[in-house]
């Protein structure tokens, strides 16, 4: 049993601790250069929507204002069953080359961009979302990449703008991100990094293979996929993209157990990649993603195992740490619907409650009630 248990240990200390620390360590001394296009590669944007009337007109004019040549630029919505006016906006700026790629049937944003992809007239696909919005520089810096034929896929960097929400999960939501992005970088200055996000981020037309119809997280499946070809996937911190946070942890949580159930999803789609013959890109895998995706499995078993384990003066210890970690996590959960901010228990309800919708994700994933149709969290 304590052998067990300081096994699981050291894996969550891994995770959390020594992977950061192996990452900087390749960054000093295991730069890898990639090079980048001089010129302004044609491109097409492809945005997934469904029901946006509310935001679809903002981010049509974000596109048309882009620093981009137009006619290096092809921008096509793609409408999954849109019943509300997103269609009959769009469709009002026809004349300024926006073109609507409507669908009757509603069968999810994975099916939407494997029928959506084909008809790209460019090599170079930019995919975002709705209610992502680009800096007018972002392309230009996204797709300059692809000037090395080794790259596959480019993911930007996605920023939160609180815009009047809630300023405590505004601040917790940025110190996650700055932990990823972080991660991000020195992953993908290896050409290693795993997925992206939906808001901003850019493949190789002839690389995309269509996903199952029923993918949760094909932001994160489809630059996976190209990576398991052996091309690099890039991460680009200077081209940027906005999105408002949350309201508050509560209403964040159905998308991360969304995304938990992804997660899971994509372990038995992408397992090609978790053999040590692909070198970093395995090592990374299994450290950023795999181990934090069972977090909440080791977390749990560490705190029954210690139970069994108080007798001796360090486990006793050890356990009291973490009912008290625990503890301040609860207090941080119901101080965040309060004035009273206090960092330290934000921080421990953040992570908890992260862990805790990676957990529910698994058994949603596990039990097949996890919906492919998703929904934009209201922010």
């Amino acid at each position: 049993m304590k052998i067990l248990f300081w096994i699981i240990i050291g894996l969550i200390v891994h995770v959390y601790c020594i992977y950061p620390l192996i990452l900087l360590s390749l960054r000093k001394f295991m730069k890898i250069k990639f090079r980048k296009s001089n010129g302004l590669l044609p491109v097409t944007i492809i945005v997934s929507a469904y029901n946006e009337e509310d935001v679809i007109e903002t981010k049509i004019g974000n596109l048309l204002d882009l620093d981009y040549p137009k006619k290096c630029l092809e921008i096509i919505i793609a409408s999954d069953g849109s019943y509300d006016r997103t269609n009959e906006i769009v469709k009002r700026y026809a004349s300024k080359g926006i073109r609507l790629a409507g669908y009757r049937i509603r069968r999810g944003k994975a099916e939407t961009l494997n029928r959506t992809i084909p008809k790209a007239k460019n090599e170079i696909i930019v995919l975002s979302d709705a209610n992502a919005f680009f800096k007018k520089d972002a392309i230009q810096k996204l797709v300059r990449n692809f000037g090395d034929v080794r790259v596959g896929a480019v993911c930007g960097r996605l920023c939160f703008d609180n815009n009047g929400n809630n300023k405590k999960i505004g601040e917790l939501e940025g110190f996650y991100w700055k932990y990823e992005t972080f991660l991000k970088r020195i992953e993908g200055s290896r050409g290693s990094l795993l997925g992206a996000n939906g808001a901003i981020y850019a493949i190789r037309k002839s690389l995309f293979t269509p996903v199952p119809s029923d993918t949760i997280v094909e932001d994160f499946l489809i630059p996976m996929k190209i990576l398991e070809k052996d091309y690099k996937v890039l991460y680009e911190p200077e081209a940027i993209a906005y999105e408002e946070t949350a309201k508050g942890i509560v209403q964040e949580m159905a998308r991360r157990v969304r995304i938990g159930a992804g997660d899971f999803q994509s372990l038995f789609l992408t397992w090609r990649l978790l053999n040590p013959l692909h070198g970093f890109s395995s090592f990374a895998f299994w450290s950023h993603k795999v181990l934090r995706w069972v977090a909440p499995f080791l977390l749990t078993g560490v705190l029954f195992l210690n139970a069994f384990l108080v007798g001796e003066n360090i486990y006793l210890m050890l356990f009291l740490a973490q009912s008290s970690f625990y503890l301040v996590a609860l207090l941080g959960r119901v101080l965040s619907n309060t004035r009273i901010h206090i960092r330290l228990f934000g921080f421990c309800y953040y992570f908890v409650s992260m862990n805790i919708a990676l957990l529910l994700g698994f058994f949603k994933f596990f039990m097949g009630r996890q919906s492919v149709m998703w929904d934009r969290t209201h922010r």
